[in-house]
């Protein structure tokens, strides 16, 4: 059995932050910052908090999350970046403030 994980498009998110509230695993996060070129924040996913489920993916209105199969000898993550990591933004979701939704 292979594990699977969600990998993002970001030509086709539209930023609309849907997949962040129907992760339960808190993977997804917004980015910190808008990178230089682009109109919106990335969704960033924290490989370590991924463990594939895929309830994101139906959240997508663009299509934009897909599934990416993790070979089962995988030594280092698919999603790895090469450029270092990428800062992104805490998200309260069960505290009192939060939106408690997943």
């Amino acid at each position: 059995m292979t594990q699977s994980m969600v990998a993002i498009s970001q030509s086709d998110c539209t930023g609309c932050d849907q997949c962040i509230t129907h992760c339960p695993f808190e993977a997804l996060l917004p980015a910190l910052e808008i990178p230089p070129g682009m109109r919106k924040r990335p969704i960033i996913v924290v490989e370590s908090r991924c463990v594939g489920c895929l309830s994101c993916i139906g959240s997508c209105p663009t299509i934009a999350l897909h599934e990416l199969v993790v070979p089962p000898i995988a030594i280092e993550s698919p999603l790895k970046a090469t450029s270092g990591p990428v800062e992104s933004e805490k998200i309260v979701r069960w505290g009192k403030y939060g939106l408690g939704v997943a």
